[in-house]
């Protein structure tokens, strides 16, 4: 009885019609602001989201674009760094290395009229420049000779393809010369940089002999001999059936200071000096390891510097390589018009010998295009492949046609100077042969007497060495 009174107690009266239309608008309400928060409000963050991220891969797209367009830009910027580090490299020792050293000093240190009786080395020690520990040494040079050949060695210090820093020079004069000392200082760039430790590539020559150090190994010639012989063999040279023609030496590879410039950044490799020479004192050394799978795949040798012009086309340009292995790579030459413009020539396709081998090329014929300047070398490998090696360049000469009285005569190839303020005979000898002797032979050669003030804009006339 208790439990039916419970159940007639709970039953709930039925709802009015404003009940039920709040109770509608109570369900609505809930259905929006579930649908808000647990749909529209996420979806709205997600969309703001993807439009943020889609502006900043639109920026990004933009940012490639630029680059690409300033593909070429950047290629020349990074050809023009890299070239700069090798130059600021090749001013400083990589290493402190007595016998390099020594080499060098020998090479440098060659006056006649100045006697050097021996090189004293300290200890190399380290010294802070800045924020640098550098590592140097002192070499003492003790001379006797004449002034003109101190100042002479002085000059010649200056002209070292690695800066060797005249720290102290005293002199004292005797009854019949001058005697003194010079200290040279010299700065490693060990620690600091990452270069080849040997900055010059001496050959060693080994062999035994009773009673010698040395001996004539088989195959042994005397290059003295051997330059005459073939000085005598290009006299007679005959070229694309001209009978006499003129040698022009271009470069002989004797400055020691070149940039090796990648096209992009798998290229590797160096340029340095080789004492293994078909002429001269050097040859040029050329180290590369390249993996070849950009749209340009070259290695290049500036010859920016060293001012090498045609003013007409030669019949031949020539140049001796020592190859040590065979590449597939083609070996070329870079010329520039006065406008700018590139122009390519091939040497050789492929490197097919082994040991000294004369290449030719044939330059353009097209007057038109003169004067033109020789600016690089390069080494180029054709795209997918890879390839390391080493090979020698030296004797890059010019071969122009002459009539028979030129050859009979025996004219000299001439330079052209013109005077810049402070010039003297004395002086532009001394820039252009590192001697003064010639002081005498341009004098005469351009009609100008011992007491002549140079003018500035005067063109000399200067035979070529």
């Amino acid at each position: 009885m208790e439990k039916k009174l419970i159940k007639n107690n709970l039953k709930f009266r039925p709802l009015t019609k404003n009940e039920k239309f709040l109770l509608s608008i109570l369900v609505i309400i809930f259905v929006f602001w579930a649908s808000n928060r647990f749909i529209l409000t996420p979806q709205a963050e997600k969309i703001s989201q993807l439009e943020s991220e889609k502006l900043e891969l639109d920026t990004k797209i933009v940012d490639i674009n630029n680059t690409l367009k300033r593909e070429n830009n950047i290629k020349e910027d990074f050809e023009n760094l890299y070239r700069e580090r090798n130059e600021i490299l090749a001013n400083y020792f990589p290493t402190i290395d007595q016998s390099q050293i020594i080499y060098l000093l020998n090479d440098l240190l060659s006056e006649e009229n100045i006697d050097i009786t021996d090189f004293s080395f300290s200890r190399p020690t380290n010294e802070q420049i800045n924020e640098m520990i550098v590592q140097h040494m002192d070499i003492s040079i003790p001379f006797k000779g004449d002034y003109d050949g101190i100042i002479n060695i002085v000059k010649s210090v200056e002209t070292s393809p690695r800066r060797i820093l005249v720290d102290t020079l005293s002199m004292d004069k005797t009854q019949e010369n001058i005697s003194g000392n010079v200290s040279l200082k010299i700065y490693s760039l060990d620690g600091i940089a990452d270069t080849d430790s040997k900055f010059i590539d001496i050959d060693v020559a080994n062999g035994s002999g009773d009673g010698s150090l040395f001996e004539e190994y088989e195959g042994y010639v005397d290059e003295s001999i051997s330059l005459e012989n073939e000085i005598n063999e290009v006299s007679s040279r005959e070229i694309n059936d001209i009978d006499y023609t003129k040698v022009y030496m271009l470069h002989d590879f004797e400055t020691k200071d070149y940039s090796f410039i990648p096209s992009n950044e798998l290229i590797r490799g160096d340029a340095t000096p080789s004492t293994t020479r078909k002429s001269g004192k050097y040859s040029l050394r050329f180290e590369y390891n390249m993996l070849a799978l950009e749209e340009e795949n070259r290695a290049y040798i500036d010859l920016n510097s060293k001012d090498i012009e045609f003013k007409y086309p030669p019949d031949l340009i020539s140049m001796w390589v020592n190859a040590y292995g065979y590449s597939p790579g083609t070996l070329g030459m870079r010329l520039r018009t006065q406008g700018g413009e590139d122009i390519d020539v091939t040497i050789s396709e492929g490197i097919s010998w082994l040991g000294w081998s004369s290449l030719e090329a044939s330059p353009p014929v097209d007057l038109s295009l003169y004067p033109l300047k020789l600016t690089h070398l390069y080494f180029e490998l054709p795209y997918n492949r890879d390839d390391i090696g080493v090979f020698l360049i030296d004797k890059l000469e010019a071969f122009y046609p002459v009539s028979e009285d030129s050859t009979a005569n025996n004219n000299p190839i001439n330079d052209f100077y013109v005077v810049q303020h402070g010039d003297t005979a004395t002086s532009i000898s001394m820039k252009f042969y590192g001697t003064i002797a010639y002081k005498n032979e341009i004098i005469k050669n351009n009609s100008l007497t011992t007491g002549d003030t140079l003018p500035v804009g005067k063109v000399l006339v200067l035979i070529r060495r």
